[in-house]
């Protein structure tokens, strides 16, 4: 699983997220993206629900976060209501950059494995 390029289903949650429709991602079982809006403004979020995380995920993501503010600029991490971590980017203007940005969302949730883009 995880998040090859030539994958239709991507491909059809990328236009349905620039397009301001709901989309939705499932990437492995608990983990997926989704567009979530933060007030008026629309984004994107990878969700990882208490049943994925690991031990110290939460953590670790908060202290990336930090340690690393320069590389993971536009990212905010919170638990949702349901406790689920949540890395949360504002849709860029230009929708060429939304492959980077899920790129630095997964490496951000030291999820780098589930990014196939990255890894062929």
């Amino acid at each position: 699983m995880g998040l090859p390029d030539d994958d239709p289903h991507r491909q059809v949650f990328l236009d349905n997220l620039v397009g301001g429709n709901n989309a939705h991602l499932p990437l492995i079982p608990g983990i997926g993206l989704c567009s979530l809006k933060a007030g008026a403004q629309p984004g994107l979020a990878l969700q990882i629900q208490p049943e994925a995380l690991q031990a110290g995920q939460l953590e670790r993501v908060l202290e990336r976060r930090f340690e690393q503010a320069v590389a993971f600029d536009g990212c905010f991490v919170y638990l949702n209501s349901k406790g689920a971590l949540v890395i949360w980017h504002a849709l860029p203007a230009d929708a060429n950059r939304l492959n980077d940005i899920i790129s630095r969302m997964l490496s951000l949730a030291t999820l780098e494995a589930l990014d196939t883009r990255r890894n062929s």
